[in-house]
């Protein structure tokens, strides 16, 4: 693994990134018991990106994660092709789990994209 200076990124982000490189992936066992001995306001910086959840393709654009955003266009492309047949509480309700689901990846995705140099198109990474 290449070391990668992390104090060119905000406190928040260094926290972040410290707290995945020592527990991995929110889908590996180790995570969640590391995750449940945190503060609540921890636990939501680790799991939720909010700026992701109300700009989502933008926010991974911002951040440099084209691929991730490219692919999350495309999935609201769909909804938009669904809203027409489906009834419209169940697009309400897949549009805003979308959102929920690019939330919770984002900081895992941004960690994959800056300390590891993944250039991977899933905007769910580490999360299924």
């Amino acid at each position: 693994m290449n070391a990668v200076d992390l104090t060119q990124y905000s406190p928040k982000w260094q926290f972040r990134f410290n707290f995945f490189q020592q527990h991995g992936a929110p889908k590996e066992p180790g995570f969640k018991q590391a995750w449940k001995a945190l503060s609540f306001g921890d636990r939501l910086k680790i799991n939720i990106n909010f700026f992701a959840f109300f700009f989502n393709w933008i926010y991974l654009l911002i951040l440099g994660m084209w691929r991730k955003a490219l692919v999350v266009v495309g999935i609201y492309i769909v909804l938009i092709a669904l809203a027409f047949v489906l009834p419209e509480i169940v697009v309400r309700a897949l549009w805003i789990a979308t959102n929920f689901l690019i939330a919770s990846s984002a900081n895992y995705g941004y960690f994959q994209n800056k300390v590891k140099g993944s250039t991977s198109w899933n905007p769910f990474e580490g999360m299924f």
